[in-house]
């Protein structure tokens, strides 16, 4: 069991007095986008009503999900061995699904589902993460339990200000720890899941210090992961990993601009990594940064390549020996709504990729991302 001990939280004290206050709530969503979501579907727009509508009718919406938090977590690859893997992502799903229903609807019920599900998970796991998918674990379960804490905290009063200081010291001494044992070299979508489950983290217990280090890590590691053309012949190399370029793209050598290095791995993970970077630098974004602007160039070459790849009937014969493998449903919605709606950029591809596989439900840590943040794909320009 991890000690909880007077030193240890001292350690985890920030050393200086916060130069900035944080938004709040300012996780992925913030006041005016809840808001905004809730003009929407009481004006009856299509897209938001069709997207609630699917959220309700999901198992993670009940209000008859009972948490199954376990003392220790242990999660393999490919959750082989597997204890408490599904259970932990599930309920930090599930409290999202509930704290965004709460939000959106103002039903108390869905306020106290959420709460129930995170003080059962905060006063259960002491032992934190282990095996080898322990820091990718732990990120995934990091990014979702954030975003329901943040939306509890500073939106209901169902939550007792002594139990969020709770979770806030929970994240910090069984998640936190676990994500940064993670190496430089696993794929490239658990270092992008670990920096926004450490700005998440960062935002929600006020600490400047961890958000800002994992907005470094965002920049520094982004331009490793999406290929672009003024980078010359082969990608960027990882920091500190001495693993081949070759290996690390699985193979692929004749790059193109929006070309991820997961892409010829499978799209399922390319997913992953690049909703991490989006849902990271629109958290940024709510906090006054400016991630989307220094990553644009990246992030929208990588969303128009991959849904003009995928919508083509037969694929150029360099890119992954001409086969692509499984499907990005579920996510881009986010990345779509910044980019086309806010800054007014021609994304025909994504657009046209949005329209056939609307609403979204995803998974993991990307989720409902057409009714937290989806535009009406006729809408083009400033918003």
């Amino acid at each position: 069991m991890r000690t909880s001990s007077a030193l240890l939280l001292l350690a985890l004290l920030p050393c200086a007095a916060q130069s900035q206050p944080f938004v709040h709530p300012g996780i992925l969503v913030d006041s005016a986008g809840l808001q905004q979501t809730r003009d929407a579907l009481a004006a009856g727009a299509v897209h938001k009503t069709q997207a609630l509508a699917a959220m309700q009718q999901h198992p993670l919406a009940s209000l008859e999900h009972m948490p199954m938090p376990v003392a220790a977590v242990e999660c393999g690859s490919f959750d082989n061995p597997s204890i408490g893997c599904r259970p932990e992502r599930d309920d930090a799903k599930a409290a999202y699904t509930h704290a965004l229903l709460w939000a959106y609807l103002g039903d108390p019920a869905h306020a106290r589902k959420a709460v129930q599900i995170m003080d059962a998970w905060a006063t259960t796991l002491t032992g934190g993460h282990a095996n080898s998918n322990a820091p990718l674990q732990a990120s995934w379960a990091a990014q979702l339990w954030t975003r329901a804490a943040e939306i509890m905290r500073h939106t209901s009063l169902a939550w007792p200000p002594a139990d969020a200081q709770r979770f806030g010291t929970w994240l910090l001494t069984q998640y936190l720890p676990d994500i940064q044992r993670m190496g430089p070299c696993p794929g490239g979508n658990w270092h992008a899941s670990a920096i926004e489950a450490r700005m998440n983290i960062g935002v929600f217990t006020d600490r400047r210090d961890l958000y800002d280090e994992a907005v470094a890590d965002w920049k520094k590691r982004l331009p490793t992961y999406v290929y672009a053309t003024g980078d010359g012949p082969t990608p960027r190399p990882r920091p500190g990993c001495s693993t081949p370029l070759d290996t690390l793209w699985f193979g692929q050598t004749t790059m193109a601009a929006g070309l991820a290095e997961e892409t010829c791995r499978d799209l399922e993970h390319t997913a992953y990594g690049l909703a991490a970077y989006l849902n990271a630098a629109e958290t940024d974004r709510l906090q006054g940064g400016s991630l989307f602007a220094e990553g644009e160039q990246r992030l929208v070459s990588a969303m128009e390549f991959h849904t003009d790849m995928v919508a083509r009937v037969e694929l150029p014969s360099w890119l992954c020996k001409g086969k692509l493998v499984s499907t990005m449903n579920g996510t881009l919605d986010l990345g779509h709504a910044h980019y086309s709606g806010r800054m007014g950029i021609a994304l025909p591809h994504t657009t046209a990729w949005l329209r056939s596989r609307r609403p979204s439900q995803g998974d993991f840590h990307f989720l409902w991302e057409t009714l937290t943040h989806g535009i009406a794909l006729e809408q083009q320009g400033r918003h």
